[in-house]
């Protein structure tokens, strides 16, 4: 309780240790002041109201506004402009103090340094604040080392996390893969299809793993998941389903980010073949074009009967994503329109240069 009470914060992010510690460093100035004027004045009575009146009232009222401009208006600036702006705050500081002190002690009938001594009255001010400025600088450049200890702390334990997750992701599959395995071995020889189908379906998420681990595959590779995700879904929907491919071979070594086509065949099989009771057609095609690759993936489906805009893509995140990993790799986006008779076609270029 007592610790969360001086970490309360009063102003400017100001907590209230902090601004009793300011206080304390003025009050030891202070009392410097006041030991010299008593020393100097033979312990002449009333000697503490000149030392509040110099540090608490004048040089405490000046120093405040600027502490706020250099660690909070100007808390993003770099170090040399903060050092350049001292030579000019500075001698102003002392300049305002000088003549203020001086005002106010005439008025109040108080006496200030005359002749050779006024030197005195610009050379300890003019110290006091370049060593107040340089103590407070020296604070802020340890609060700022700590936070960013902490945040590369943080970051580390992030990346460690991180780590740990795609450890525990690769021995998740490979768990299934060995499942898998398992389950074809107790498959009789009688049921090769089956097998088969077993083994097309490890090779998907063994694509899916690999796929995980690199940011760019071959146009090939990605093609030859899509015919085995396509394949299985031939087994469920049978003579529902036909698949084309239309592929320009001279594109087969074109990198392209992995998954990159997987949602959006996806969607052509879940909302365009699967309502349909007489199924459809769905095409690949990769084509050459106009020093650019056109990728479509085109259906016979049922369609979409509401309007084709950004709307279409908040259906789900696997086209919204696709869309973004586009945007942000090619500065493309997806074009969607519909097919003839009915489907629909999603397309798409990659630069080839």
């Amino acid at each position: 309780m007592q610790s969360s009470f001086w970490q309360r914060t009063l102003f400017w992010q100001i907590k209230l240790w902090q601004a009793c510690a300011f206080l304390l460093f003025y009050l030891f100035f202070a009392f410097q002041y006041w030991l010299a004027l008593w020393y100097t004045s033979a312990g002449r009575d009333n000697i503490w109201k000149e030392a509040l009146l110099d540090y608490f009232v004048l040089k405490l009222s000046f120093t405040i506004p600027l502490w706020w401009l250099y660690f909070i208006y100007w808390k993003e600036k770099p170090v040399y402009f903060k050092i350049l702006m001292h030579l000019v705050t500075g001698p102003l500081w002392v300049f305002c103090w000088f003549h203020s002190y001086r005002w106010i002690q005439d008025l109040r009938g108080g006496g200030y340094l005359q002749g050779n001594a006024i030197g005195w009255d610009i050379y300890i001010p003019g110290l006091v604040y370049f060593l107040q400025f340089a103590v407070f600088h020296v604070y802020d450049f340890y609060r700022q080392t700590q936070k960013q200890k902490q945040k590369e702390k943080e970051l580390m334990q992030a990346a460690y996390n991180s780590e740990l997750n795609a450890l525990k992701a690769q021995i998740q599959p490979h768990f299934l893969f060995n499942t898998l395995n398992s389950i074809s071995a107790t498959v009789p020889s009688s049921m090769e299809h089956t097998r088969e189908l077993i083994a097309q379906l490890a090779d998907t998420f063994r694509y899916s793993l690999r796929a995980s681990e690199k940011e760019w595959i071959p146009l090939s590779q990605e093609l030859e998941f899509i015919r085995t995700l396509l394949a299985l879904e031939q087994q469920r929907f049978k003579e529902r389903l036909a698949i084309e491919f239309e592929i320009d071979e001279r594109l087969l070594n074109l990198s392209v980010p992995p998954m990159l086509l997987q949602p959006i065949v996806e969607n052509a099989v879940k909302h365009g073949i699967a309502p349909s009771l007489s199924g459809g057609r769905i095409t690949i095609a990769v084509v050459h074009e106009d020093n650019q690759a056109l990728v479509r993936v085109s259906d016979t489906g049922v369609g979409y009967t509401g309007e084709i805009s950004e709307q279409l893509f908040s259906r789900g995140i696997g086209l919204r994503n696709t869309n973004l990993r586009l945007q942000k790799l090619y500065q493309q986006s997806i074009h969607v329109e519909r097919n003839t008779p009915n489907g629909m076609i999603f397309s798409f270029y990659i630069p080839l240069s």
